[in-house]
């Protein structure tokens, strides 16, 4: 259509790719999100990780013949195309080289979990989107989790406290919880909000605990499974109820992010600042670091 906006994708190695294209190219899709169109697909992919290379073939033939992307070559080639991009490569030691190459556009840029895979390259591109004053920003899906919404819009009384979960398998190239913790720390950062100042992990092969005690006194836990269930949830403490918060099955969970991602291609307001996915990369930086010293309290790092 007319006026949409062009999107292009860095990285053809999640199913994300798939997933968030077809959300916003198939109007047939009950939860198609308008105002955009993916055009075109830079196909990176990394070497020495079966979880990327091992994927990408798929996708790329899935993003050709079902929702007619072009591949390109190269970022820079792609950038020439297309008002807005999509970060998405699965592996975040990528994104750090490839935001270097995506902010040369000066476009807005979705930059997806991982934000980064270390607190060091989470430094770096921060500092560069905000030198290069590129409206960006990063989140899981599970900010937006459809029942946490739902009851955050509901008059409630002030939240005390805190407790989310989820799947936190262990993946080498991506240390401890940058590959899949990430998801169950984002839900708790949504209902606290930042300021968190110091983290203990108990952590052992089957799960970790995190606990985040924050600047106001209130504490914030994150569980992680390894074995065992491995659904999404949180449980809210507050000053008038403790409320159980189950992960919505029957909703796409993507469907609120990528309507978020195109409200903030269309106005380049950020709905979650820079700032707040730094504390969080910091914040699984502490846990890392805590569960691998038997529970010692680490302080958040988040000076640039």
């Amino acid at each position: 259509m007319n006026g949409d906006i062009r999107i292009g994708i860095v990285g053809a190695d999640t199913s994300h790719v798939t997933a968030f294209t077809k959300l916003i190219n198939d109007v047939s899709d009950p939860a198609h999100v308008p105002g955009g169109r993916v055009v075109a697909c830079v196909p990176t992919q990394s070497p020495d990780w079966d979880k990327s290379y091992t994927r990408v073939e798929g996708f790329k033939k899935d993003l050709q013949d079902k929702y007619n992307v072009q591949l390109m070559d190269s970022i820079p080639e792609m950038l020439k195309q297309v008002d807005a991009v999509l970060l998405e490569s699965v592996d975040g030691r990528r994104h750090l080289a490839e935001l270097k190459e995506v902010v040369k556009a000066k476009v807005p840029v979705y930059i997806d979990k991982p934000f980064a895979a270390s607190l060091k390259d989470a430094k770096a591109m921060v500092k560069l989107l905000q030198k290069k004053g590129i409206p960006a920003w990063s989140s899981s899906g599970l900010r937006f989790e459809v029942n946490l919404e739902k009851w955050l819009a509901e008059p409630h009384g002030k939240i005390t406290g805190a407790t989310t979960w989820g799947p936190a398998a262990i993946e080498a190239q991506q240390p401890g919880w940058y590959w899949y913790g990430i998801h169950a720390v984002e839900e708790l950062y949504r209902i606290m909000g930042p300021g968190c100042k110091k983290v203990r992990c108990a952590s052992s092969e089957q799960s970790d605990v995190a606990t985040g005690e924050w600047a106001d006194g209130r504490i914030g836990v994150v569980r992680g499974n390894r074995a065992g269930e491995g659904e999404f949830g949180a449980v809210l403490h507050g000053d008038d109820s403790i409320v159980f918060i189950p992960r919505n099955k029957e909703v796409p969970l993507y469907a609120a992010l990528v309507r978020n991602i195109m409200q903030f291609f269309q106005t380049k307001q950020a709905p979650v600042p820079l700032e707040e996915t730094l504390e969080i990369m910091a914040f699984i930086d502490a846990v890392n670091k805590s569960g691998a010293t038997n529970g010692r309290p680490v302080e958040l790092n988040t000076k640039l």
